[in-house]
């Protein structure tokens, strides 16, 4: 039976994704709370990642910091692959601060493949002067800390971050937050474009942002950032929304 009332179906709707946006980050606090009893021997930046506060839902996305990031791997697998740099910057929903911009390349015996070699110019000269992984990794997490991780397509950058994790520390969870700008940019295009176009780089041309150079984990990092300022002002115009707001597209 279909409900006439709009007015009812409306209410019952955003009712629904009220909770759950309320409900995802309750959850990602309750897990940070079972990770730590868990695991009470963490080192202390790690256990300042997890015991950092979660903004509320009703917390002006403005209001709260942000640190826009970005990996170049070997692939996409994260048990099998290798990061082979990490690039981040921070930021506000209203500006990138350029002074903290970070690029580490990691020291690493990765098998290069000559495509991925083309595409993201990193070879093993680069890879041999760059740092260990918990050199780049650890200053990494505790610039994360306090603030909600930004990427395009996290699940590369929240995946990469769990496994090593998962292998330094055995942590079976990696409850981070982030504001994805894939579906944020899907949600405004949704019937407009292809798989193809939904990369960072086709996803900025379309809202008017100028060409960059791609695949570079810094430069990534800072053009996913720029993409989600000006997503925000698309959809939402000068108000600036709320966390949930963003959670629940």
């Amino acid at each position: 039976m279909v409900n006439k009332n709009p007015t009812f179906s409306n209410f019952h709707w955003r009712r629904w994704w009220q909770r759950l946006c309320k409900r995802h980050l309750c959850d990602l606090q309750e897990r940070r709370i079972i990770l730590l009893q868990q695991h009470p021997d963490l080192p202390l930046p790690i256990r300042a990642l997890f015991s950092a506060p979660l903004p509320q839902p009703s917390t002006l996305i403005n209001q709260w910091p942000l640190l826009a990031l970005d990996f170049e791997t070997t692939g996409f697998d994260v048990q099998q692959d290798q990061i082979l740099s990490v690039g981040y910057v921070a930021m506000t929903a209203n500006a990138i601060d350029m002074s903290t911009c970070v690029s580490e390349f990691v020291n690493s015996d990765a098998i290069i493949n000559p495509n991925s070699a083309v595409i993201n110019h990193i070879d093993h000269a680069m890879l041999l002067q760059g740092l260990a992984l918990d050199e780049v990794m650890i200053p990494m997490l505790v610039a994360l800390t306090g603030k909600i991780g930004v990427a395009h397509g996290c699940f590369m950058e929240q995946g990469f971050i769990g496994a090593y994790l998962q292998h330094k520390y055995q942590l079976n969870d990696c409850p981070l937050l982030w504001l994805d700008t894939l579906p944020l940019y899907q949600s405004l295009y949704s019937n407009q474009i292809s798989p193809h176009d939904a990369r960072l780089g086709a996803a900025r041309q379309r809202v008017g942002l100028p060409e960059y150079q791609a695949h570079h984990a810094l430069f990534d990092a800072v053009a996913c950032g720029e993409l989600l300022m000006v997503l925000i002002h698309k959809i939402y115009g000068n108000n600036k929304p709320n966390v949930e707001q963003l959670l629940k597209r």
